[in-house]
């Protein structure tokens, strides 16, 4: 099992709901947090909390994951400070439930520069200082809409089916040179996420609490797992809601 005091640990979306959650759980066991996120103000009220609660401050980067001449000179920043990542945590997305006739062809775009392309950057930018720790770990947060898609989430779902295909096949490629790939898949989450539904859509009747989550994730960097759905239940359900449509 990993021990994280530390291990260097990036974590993307890092300013607010799970991205928060996260690197407030994981500060508590003293690694070397990098928090990045487009939102330097949130940015850093995070940093000032885990400052306040443990001690040491987190390096903060604003970055915008979608743009490739960022996510270069955010890894730039990084090797100059700590010259190795342990950890990459791609948590960075967002979502719009709308049908996709109702999405401009920008909105789709923007879905996928963030939530697929954004993990993609920052991973062929990373893998070089990856490659250095003893045990490099990548953890992409995908969604159980990695493996089944509604009506109203189409796009989204497209998304992360697009990473859940690509994390199979990267943890494939990098397992000679040790570099471990896992793949989280949440149910929804109680974050500000939600409020990228229509007016009047009907949310999910369970809702995930963040920090329950970050303790999931947690294990999973510790242990270094493949692959983690959460609620397990659910999938199933959503999968017999379709066959009712």
């Amino acid at each position: 099992m990993m021990e994280l005091s530390d291990k260097v640990i990036v974590i993307t979306g890092a300013s607010k709901g799970l991205g928060k959650a996260i690197a407030l759980r994981l500060s508590r066991l003293t690694p070397h947090l990098v928090l990045i996120a487009r939102h330097e103000p949130l940015l850093l009220q995070v940093q000032a909390e885990i400052a306040d609660t443990t001690g040491h401050s987190p390096c903060v980067i604003q970055c915008d994951i979608s743009s490739e001449s960022d996510v270069r000179r955010m890894a730039a920043l990084v090797e100059e400070r700590h010259s190795r990542v342990d950890v990459l945590v791609n948590n960075a997305g967002f979502g719009t439930y709308r049908a996709s006739e109702n999405l401009s062809n920008q909105e789709m775009r923007r879905h996928f520069e963030v939530n697929f392309f954004g993990a993609y950057y920052c991973i062929k930018a990373l893998l070089p200082l990856l490659r250095r720790s003893d045990a490099g770990y990548i953890l992409n947060v995908g969604s159980l809409f990695s493996r089944v898609s509604l009506a109203e989430n189409s796009v989204y779902a497209a998304t992360k089916f697009a990473l859940a295909g690509f994390t199979e096949g990267l943890s494939r490629e990098l397992k000679p040179c040790g570099v471990g790939v896992g793949l989280f898949m949440p149910g929804p989450m109680d974050t500000a996420f939600q409020n990228g539904r229509d007016e009047g859509a009907i949310k999910s009747p369970v809702m995930l609490d963040t920090q329950r989550v970050a303790g999931v994730i947690e294990t999973m960097i510790r242990k270094r797992k493949k692959s983690v759905m959460l609620p397990v239940w659910m999938l199933a359900a959503l999968k017999l809601k379709n066959a009712f449509a």
